[in-house]
């Protein structure tokens, strides 16, 4: 029997150092695995921050190469912008000397014609006082004067109805002018509404572009922070599996102490009693029975040899002193046990209400993610509306541009037949704005005026040349205000000779040279201020429908509405 407990307290000292092996063992696995983990995430760490380093630093030597390459292509572009202005400035120059020598041609061409006219003008007038000299009649004389009067007054009805047609063309002008300053004032509105929608539109674009940088960059926190949460929860998982196979192993070897404990007691139970053991008991029975006293510390040793031989007979061991040791270490062992179980329950609360804590981070991270990608699509939704209505205005006032720029193009189009037409001279406009394919909407009223200019040459060329054809001069005037001798009126009152044949009061005669048109209207003007007065009974100063004051406050007013409506064109050549 003593062998048998030796052997078997030997197998429980080697079960419980091999034991302690294993924890130890599992302990520095443990520690060696979340050594590995970490020395991988600090190689991940510095792996990824050396590749943000080494894009950045790529990144720069990209920008610092585009930069240089833009100051290259800015140095160009100054270089060329450089050589085309001076190549312009040439051309400017040449096209001015040409214009200049060209208009110098014009003006002696002119100034011939000029020289020519005079001539024939003064060969007239020496007709027209040689005609006078031989005819000395007065019947004749005052025939004359009639007939002479009777023109005049034609002339100028005439001469009234011309100038208003051409006021009433001057007002359409006008009009037309104020019409095409609304259009160019819709279209700056256009333009501006224009200008305004794309800064709207480019804001609306940076702000979406911004919420997707941030949603991207959330999707990245969110992807980073799921991929910690499965290495958490893996390991996790892989703490709790090693913990319930740590705890496996500690209630096998409780059932296992418990199993050997039930079974000793069991044997204890079982062993039949020792035979001093017996002797002692019915000696202390028989002293009892003889009634022989014993003192408490002698029943207090009585007992303690009692529990000494019971520990004995369990532990198989005799010696007092190896019993105790072998108890302390026993206890000991026990309080290891113990402690070590207390700390594995606390580490799994530990780790418990770390998983408790990761599961509400995930469930107000779901939430967060919920409520932000709700949040992005509200604001997407607003966006979008706004994008559509901007979208809807863009197109209306596109429309409307379009309506309006084909108004104008259709206008610019009849203006260039027009000018076409009556051929005018595009020499001016050349040197002025340059050799162009089109019309620009400010060289209207260029060409308009131009135009006008023309018109009026081609109306007096037609009146010269139809004057060509007659012989009498007022045959001719009136031909030049588009009348004829049929146009006359059928019926006339009879005009009755003045009484006072002599020169009216105010009148200024000059016999040295033959008076010009402003002077004779000067003359008319001072007889119409004289009144009855100065002017015979006979001899009326009535001018039909319109008088020679009221012309010429027309001809004042179209002068002063033509200066205001039409640019005078400026040239860049001065006259020699």
């Amino acid at each position: 029997m003593p062998l048998g407990r030796l052997s078997g307290s030997a197998r429980s000292e080697e079960g419980s150092e091999a034991f302690l092996d294993g924890m130890v063992d599992w302990e520095l696995s443990r520690l060696q695995r979340q050594c590995k983990v970490m020395e991988g995430e600090r190689r991940a760490y510095s792996k990824e921050v050396h590749q943000r380093i080494n894009k950045q630093l790529e990144e720069i030597r990209r920008l610092e190469e585009v930069r240089g390459n833009l100051q290259l292509q800015i140095s160009a572009a100054q270089n060329q912008v450089k050589r085309l202005r001076d190549s312009e400035r040439l051309e400017n120059m040449d096209r001015l000397l040409k214009g200049r020598a060209q208009v110098q041609a014009e003006i002696e061409e002119l100034q011939e014609q000029t020289r020519a006219l005079d001539k024939q003008i003064q060969e007239w007038e020496t007709r027209i006082f040689t005609h006078s000299k031989n005819v000395r009649s007065s019947g004749f004389v005052l025939d004359q004067k009639v007939k002479i009067g009777r023109r005049i007054r034609i002339l100028e009805d005439q001469l009234d109805r011309v100038i208003c047609h051409f006021d009433n063309q001057l007002v359409r002008n006008a009009a037309l002018r104020e019409e095409l300053d609304l259009l160019r004032i819709d279209r700056n509105r256009y333009l501006n509404v224009d200008r305004k929608l794309k800064k709207e539109i480019h804001h609306l674009r940076h702000l979406v572009s911004s919420l997707i940088l941030s949603s991207t960059s959330a999707y990245a926190v969110r992807e980073e922070a799921k991929a910690k949460m499965g290495l958490l929860r893996e390991r996790a998982e892989k703490e709790e599996a090693q913990s319930e196979t740590e705890a496996q192993v500690l209630q096998r070897q409780i059932s296992h102490l418990e199993q050997l404990h039930r079974f000793l007691k069991l044997k204890n139970n079982d062993r039949q009693p020792d035979s001093d053991v017996l002797e002692k008991r019915e000696k202390q029975a028989r002293e009892v029975a003889e009634g022989v006293r014993k003192t408490s510390q002698e029943r207090l040793v009585l007992r303690y040899e009692d529990a000494l031989n019971k520990l004995s007979q369990l532990m198989g061991e005799s010696d007092p002193d190896l019993l105790v040791q072998k108890y302390l270490e026993i206890e000991e062992r026990n309080f290891a046990e113990f402690n070590f179980i207390n700390e594995q329950n606390l580490e799994l609360e530990h780790v418990q209400e770390e998983i408790k804590e990761m599961q509400e981070a995930l469930v107000s991270a779901r939430t967060s993610k919920d409520d932000r990608h709700l949040l992005q699509e509200q604001q997407l939704n607003a966006l979008q509306q706004r994008m559509d209505k901007v979208r809807l205005e863009a197109e209306r006032l596109e429309a409307r541009f379009q309506d309006v720029r084909g108004q104008l193009e259709k206008l610019k189009a009849d203006i260039q037949l027009l000018f076409t037409k009556a051929h005018c001279d595009g020499s001016m406009i050349d040197d002025l704005l340059g050799v162009k394919t089109g019309m620009a909407d400010r060289d209207m009223g260029l060409f308009l005026s131009l135009i006008e200019k023309r018109l009026v040459e081609l109306l007096t060329v037609q009146a010269f040349l139809d004057a060509q054809s007659f012989t009498s001069l007022a045959d001719a005037a009136l031909l030049a205000l588009g009348q004829s001798l049929e146009d006359l009126p059928k019926k006339m009152a009879p005009l009755q000779p003045p009484d006072n044949l002599e020169d009216p009061p105010g009148f200024e005669a000059s016999d040295d040279y033959p008076m010009s048109r402003e002077e004779l209207l000067s003359q008319v003007e001072k007889l119409v201020r004289l009144g009855p007065s100065g002017v015979g009974p006979g001899l009326s100063v009535r001018r039909g429908p319109a008088h020679l004051p009221c012309r010429c406050s027309s001809r004042s007013r179209w002068r002063r509405s033509a200066r205001r409506t039409w640019p005078t064109p400026t040239r860049s050549w001065t006259a020699p």
